[in-house]
């Protein structure tokens, strides 16, 4: 079976992906394998939606799942869209000349914004979690823990992506404002902890 990487990873089996992800390629990587599975996240929070509506109509369920869907599909554009972004900076490293430098620079910051966008995106899945439970049935424990499990290793592993790419960013205004978007997702991962 031979692999297009040129394709939606979505178009990928599992198999594929996780094989690509153990490739001795940089791409796709930590950004990337954490959207992917802040989607599986949000599937299983759509699921517990699903199935609660069928038993027990609840139009709150409904609205709920809908922001979660999306969410999730914009998780699954930043997941393709970290490892378009990371190969543009590995190819704008490998280039020698007066223009590289900036462009590096741009890349970089693109690697740094596109998982900040993805850790702000769970935060917001994190809250639809939280405002499903009342609404769930007990038997759904297993699966919301899951969901929040997943979301809060998801989010830690997309700031810590944000972290050691804004490390080489330049000083500037576009740094500061990555720093303080960080840190207020910092500030909302130790009040949902």
């Amino acid at each position: 079976m031979t692999e297009n990487h040129d394709a939606s990873l979505w178009d990928n089996s599992l198999l594929q992906f996780r094989d690509r992800v153990a490739a001795s390629s940089a791409t796709p990587a930590g950004g990337a394998v954490a959207a992917v599975a802040a989607t599986f996240a949000a599937a299983l929070l759509r699921m517990v939606c699903a199935i609660s509506a069928k038993r027990k109509p609840d139009a709150a369920m409904n609205a709920i799942a809908a922001k979660v869907k999306i969410v999730e599909e914009e998780l699954a554009h930043c997941a393709e869209e970290d490892i378009r972004v990371f190969d543009r900076y590995m190819a704008a490293r490998k280039v020698q000349s007066a223009s590289a430098h900036a462009e590096v620079q741009r890349c970089l910051r693109a690697c740094t914004e596109v998982p900040l966008i993805a850790a702000e995106a769970v935060v917001k899945l994190e809250a639809y979690g939280a405002e499903m439970v009342p609404h769930c049935p007990q038997f759904f424990s297993s699966d919301l823990a899951t969901a929040r499990h997943l979301l809060n290793a998801s989010r830690k592993a997309l700031l810590a992506n944000v972290s050691i790419n804004l490390k080489d960013l330049e000083d500037g205004e576009a740094k500061r404002a990555i720093l303080l978007r960080l840190e207020a997702l910092q500030g909302d991962a130790n009040t949902t902890a």
